[in-house]
């Protein structure tokens, strides 16, 4: 179970790593470094920027319901409440879209595999590659090519955090055996120290 100083850490984390992200990205496109969509013009411009907040203050107000952690998971047989699901999947539909919102997708992503649920892992690989396309229909409207290699990119990074994730969870999987079988091993010779003693 994550405790919820974690969660707050992890939120920090996030947000600050976003709002880094986005401030650097449109500094950058101000400059001149990054191409803004086309077609060109300051409405175009406001509603992108308008749109990236929106999605990025989603993702991180939906955050510590997708990273919630029930302590029954510790059993082989839950995975963890549908709403973390849901949340999850959301954040994904959008962190390819908004760089406010794309650290808040690559913990997420760590966080749902380290479930190792394949039920939960493969929504999470389609909700990301949906954000991906989604991104390169919507960034340039008067452009509708689609840059593949960007995709495969995408993909190969949510793989990546999967990756990450599922070490992780294994790990914490381990940790959680040798403790119950160290509390096991522990009650079993409480009784046999009470019978000696008396």
């Amino acid at each position: 179970m994550r405790s919820k100083a974690r969660t707050q850490i992890l939120f920090f984390l996030a947000a600050s790593a976003g709002v880094t992200m986005f401030g650097m990205y449109h500094v950058l496109e101000a400059l001149g470094y990054i191409a803004p969509p086309r077609p060109f013009g300051d409405s175009i411009g406001t509603v992108a920027f308008g749109v990236d907040i929106a999605l990025g203050v989603l993702a991180l107000a939906l955050l510590p319901s997708a990273i919630h952690h029930d302590p029954m998971e510790v059993e082989y047989g839950y995975v963890g409440p549908p709403s973390a699901l849901v949340a999850c999947l959301v954040i994904l539909s959008v962190w390819m879209v908004s760089v406010l919102a794309a650290p808040a997708g690559a913990i997420v992503l760590i966080s749902l595999s380290a479930r190792l649920s394949l039920y939960w892992t493969v929504p999470a690989v389609c909700a990301s590659l949906m954000s991906a396309l989604v991104y390169q229909l919507t960034h340039s409207p008067a452009d509708p090519n689609i840059s593949w290699s960007t995709v495969l990119g995408s993909v190969v990074l949510t793989l990546v955090l999967i990756a990450m994730g599922s070490v992780r969870g294994l790990v914490l999987r381990r940790q959680a055996e040798r403790a119950k079988q160290a509390k096991q091993a522990r009650q079993a010779q409480s009784p046999q120290q009470t019978q000696s003693a008396g």
